[in-house]
């Protein structure tokens, strides 16, 4: 274990210190998750609705769907077998190619075939593999695997391609993308001429016709499907969909979401009738790859992760893939998505290696249009492969820690503020010495609020502070609940535990799960009787609304859920009286920082939009996440502060290119990396509400944000 943790950290290391491939990989992620949302958001309501009813019915009737297309394929003269493992996909192909006396292979692009290693077999036997799709034959070049599930190439730049090719080629080509398109098109077209076989993935399997499709931004993919002889489609289980609305559900959806447009340039269907350039028919071979997926459609953790199209959008929008790439955040399959079905085709153990790189923002399950919730499953991953750290279980301490430094806040303070404490907290703790902390104000809020608020059974809104709110700082949790007494809500404080986000971030389901339960009990009354649970912490909200409910699976759990609320969601959907005010000083311009939690839980933007009512000028960029994600964070070194610092500088840099001079925000990590990297005050949004309202003074001093 200490080996592959060292091995881990270097790989790390090694990805950092490639600055100018990270900046790229960062720049084209932003850019392509842009193009991804843009379009997302033009599509209707109904195709997303059909894609997950589609792929939840192909998960739900695999073994059947199976069977269908067998007979389908057969029926028209195909061939179909069904592989139980990687090594047996393999070895058909393989086997075949040798039989009919192949010596050149084409390929289009196909995830299946990296995860069944077909390359490696086929070279080994003196059959030459050409990779047809650009990004593919790039990497292939460089002998490398791809990093990116539809940008293959994405993590090298214009002049390292031209160098490669002339390398590995021979051609001395301009660094300009027009110039290699254009060779590459030239340069592979005597191996379409000379190919006897050609392989291809699939992103769809249609059961009734027995018809695979796929799916290209480029013509290779059709070459490959008709110029060879023999055409083999390589595909999981999965991709089977039982008819052609069910395929057409997937079409209407998968372009949007993986580049923001409507339609991909080319859509092939293959299959034992499909054309060719052959007065024969070519012989056709559709293999159907279980590797695990079987036993995934039953797992209740697993199965949910077998609706994936393969869009990436959950790869353009992960922070820690923006930085790292594939190739140290994946195996053969990269990114968010890449950890569960690691797990799925190579085991926990595998998956455990890459799943540290999640950092339970979520921003895979707000963009992920079969609604898969990656973070949970991540969760369960750690939790089941076993292997935590030490630093991991201290880490899930945090409200043990905050619940001491309310009572000795100049003891806390003073050695979250000396060089020689820092040093020892990073060496006990883990808990890296570069950080930025928050101050302890000293006290809690419930002492502050007394008995009447933790009394009372009755009430339109409970509060749930959660630890910064209660411990640390309970002068947002006192604002809180003066905003809404002020707007005509009568508000109950039970005293509650920490929403214990740090166990499920890091696979502690167990420990999560007895938190879980102690939160629920104290507040399913109030959602039995109708009271709202509004919380000024996004991601305590996103525990009692996404998390418990996935971990507990109880009636309880589910009523809690259905009530809990966001403090700014709650205000900006049913407050009427907030308008513009005098007591804010002019000409204020503030960038609002949308913390990720929030985006999952209240749709729209609720926060900005109660900021422009109260006469705020407001500016926010859509970056995604800041990089902090709780402790994940704080924590020491490479697998941490490091590459959270990466992010938050990128995030700091947009920010400050807005001109604005503060930023508001709701979350209190997202406050702590903000006021690190970009060096402007950073205010809660409940604060500028409470100015508006006059119950806070504008120069009343601000302790951490």
């Amino acid at each position: 274990m200490r080996g592959s943790s060292s091995m881990s950290r270097s790989r790390v290391l090694g990805a950092l210190e490639k600055k100018w491939e990270v900046e790229t990989r960062w720049r084209s992620m932003l850019a392509m998750h842009l193009k991804s949302r843009e379009g997302m958001a033009r599509l209707q309501q109904k195709y997303l609705e059909g894609v997950f009813e589609s792929r939840k019915k192909s998960v739900e009737n695999l073994e059947r769907l199976v069977a269908l297309t067998i007979e389908s394929v057969k029926r028209e003269g195909g061939n179909v077998y069904v592989a139980k493992t990687a090594e047996d996909a393999r070895r058909y192909v393989a086997s075949l190619a040798e039989s009919r006396g192949v010596k050149c292979v084409i390929k289009s692009k196909s995830m299946t075939t990296e995860e069944i290693g077909l390359n490696d077999a086929l070279l080994s036997q003196g059959v030459d593999v050409i990779e047809t799709d650009l990004g593919e034959r790039i990497v292939q070049l460089a002998g490398q695997r791809p990093s990116h599930i539809i940008a293959p190439a994405v993590h090298l730049s214009r002049e390292e391609i031209a160098r490669l090719v002339k390398e590995r080629r021979g051609a001395d080509l301009p660094p300009q993308p027009e110039a290699i398109t254009r060779f590459f098109r030239q340069d592979l077209w005597a191996d379409f001429k000379r190919a006897e076989m050609g392989v291809t993935g699939a992103n769809i399997v249609v059961a009734e016709t027995g018809q695979a499709v796929l799916v290209t931004n480029e013509g290779n993919g059709r070459l490959v499907a008709t110029m060879p002889r023999i055409i083999v489609s390589i595909a999981g289980v999965e991709k089977i969909v039982e008819t052609w609305d069910d395929a057409f559900n997937v079409l209407r959806v998968l372009p949007v979401s993986a580049v923001g447009r409507d339609a991909t340039s080319y859509i092939t269907v293959i299959g034992p009738r499909g054309m060719s350039r052959h007065v024969k028919v070519p012989e056709y071979h559709l293999v159907l790859l279980d590797n695990g997926r079987t036993g995934a459609s039953n797992d209740p953790w697993l199965k949910d992760a077998l609706r994936c199209i393969r869009c990436a959008a959950c790869l353009d929008v992960c922070p820690t893939y923006r930085i790292l790439g594939g190739h140290v955040f994946g195996d053969i399959y990269s990114g968010p998505m890449g950890v569960p079905w690691t797990a799925i085709t190579k085991g926990l153990k595998d998956a455990s290696e890459i799943a540290k790189y999640c950092v339970s923002c979520s921003l895979c399950l707000h963009v992920c249009p079969v609604r898969i919730d990656i973070p949970i499953t991540i969760s369960w991953i750690k939790h089941a492969s076993g292997g935590k750290t030490l630093r991991e279980r201290i880490l899930t301490m945090y409200e043990s820690y905050a619940v001491l430094g309310s009572r000795l806040p100049r003891l806390f303070n003073w050695l979250q503020g000396s060089r020689v404490s820092r040093r020892l907290m990073e060496g006990l703790l883990g808990i890296d010495r570069r950080r930025l902390m928050h101050r302890f104000r000293g006290g809690n809020l419930y002492e502050i609020l007394g008995e009447k608020y933790l009394r009372r059974r009755s009430a339109d809104v409970v509060y749930f502070p959660d630890t910064y709110a209660a411990y640390m700082d309970w002068s947002i949790g006192l604002l809180a609940v003066r905003v809404l007494e002020a707007l005509g809500y009568t508000v109950a404080v039970p005293r509650t535990y920490g929403s214990g986000m740090p166990s499920i971030q890091y696979g502690f389901l167990s420990k999560a799960r007895k938190v879980a339960e102690k939160n629920v009990e104290k507040l399913k009354s109030y959602a039995e009787n109708g009271g709202r649970i509004v919380c000024s912490e996004p991601t305590a909200a996103y525990c009692l609304r996404e998390a418990y409910p996935k971990i507990l699976d109880t009636p309880s759990s589910r009523r809690v859920a259905e009530s809990t609320w966001e403090l700014t969601s709650l205000i900006a959907a049913e407050s009427k009286t907030l308008s513009p005010s005098t007591r804010q000083p002019p000409n204020t311009y503030v960038f609002y920082h949308h913390p990720c939690h929030s985006r999952l839980l209240s749709p729209g933007r609720p926060s900005e939009d109660l900021l422009k009512r109260i006469g705020m000028n407001v500016a926010t960029v859509d970056y995604g996440c800041c990089g902090i994600a709780g402790t994940w964070g704080m924590r020491r070194g490479a697998e941490g502060f490091l590459i959270s610092a990466e992010i938050g500088r990128r995030v700091a840099e947009i920010i400050l290119g807005t001109g604005c001079m503060e930023i508001a925000t709701e979350s209190s990590v997202c406050a702590q990396q903000l006021r690190q990297f970009s060096g402007l005050k950073v205010r809660h949004t409940i604060r500028y509400i409470a100015e508006s309202l006059g119950i806070q003074s504008r120069e009343e001093v601000v302790l951490n944000f």
